[in-house]
């Protein structure tokens, strides 16, 4: 049995993971204000990516970089008002599939040095 001393407890926020995933799909938008969100294709007939100007009708941010955060974007806000706080913000739809699929691979890797995880993402 471990002895009090002997644990270590960390806790791993998540809060900005699938915008974490989004920027190794698309790296070159690092350091921008990227909202995640909607259903639309992530970028214009031009080639260019959708900017949240640009987005109308009902949806929500599922999440948002560091970025789009100082400029009041948050998880749970209509799309609509965050078009008024940041308008020149990057907008992608959300990858459910390669979000899961990273999770599952983080989750292995914590696993390589925790035998006990409390996975509070699962509710």
């Amino acid at each position: 049995m471990d002895r009090p001393d002997d644990r270590r407890i960390a806790h791993l926020d998540m809060d900005a993971f699938f915008a974490s995933v989004e920027l190794l799909h698309h790296p070159e938008l690092r350091g921008q204000a990227l909202v995640i969100g909607g259903r639309r294709a992530a970028t214009s007939s031009a080639g260019d990516y959708r900017r949240l100007r640009d987005y109308s009708g009902r949806g929500v941010v599922t999440t948002a970089t560091y970025e789009a955060r100082t400029l009041g974007v948050s998880s749970g806000m209509g799309l609509m008002k965050a078009a008024q706080r940041a308008p020149n913000a990057i907008l992608l739809p959300p990858n459910f599939d390669a979000y899961r699929d990273y999770s599952r691979r983080f989750k292995a890797a914590v696993a390589t040095i925790s035998a006990h995880i409390e996975d509070l993402g699962k509710r």
